[in-house]
């Protein structure tokens, strides 16, 4: 099974690099999955497919409403350091345990 992990940001530049890192470590893993992002404004469709939903920092006040709006995907905030790292490593294992692959 493919998992798709979608990060949810409000701009885009730091999150499209993570995504292209993000699938660069799961190939490098051989963990199957498709990784995108949307915009905040675009959440409505990103939980039409996600199987979990990580939002940047910027977007941390939004978690509460995707939680009660989409209770069927699994989501969280990225923590802020790892954000801003881009540690696309220990961004990609938290998606894993969110999902319960480990």
């Amino acid at each position: 099974m493919i998992r798709r992990i979608v990060l949810i940001c409000s701009a885009g530049v730091s999150t499209n690099m993570l995504v292209r890192r993000m699938e660069h470590e799961a190939a490098r893993l051989g963990y199957p999955c498709s990784v995108t992002f949307y915009p905040i404004q675009e959440v409505k469709e990103a939980a039409q497919f996600a199987d979990v939903m990580l939002l940047a920092p910027q977007s941390a006040f939004e978690l509460p409403e995707i939680q009660v709006k989409y209770p069927n995907v699994k989501s969280a905030v990225i923590p802020k350091d790892l954000y801003a790292s881009i540690d696309s490593v220990k961004i990609l294992d938290l998606a894993q345990k969110i999902v319960g692959d480990y």
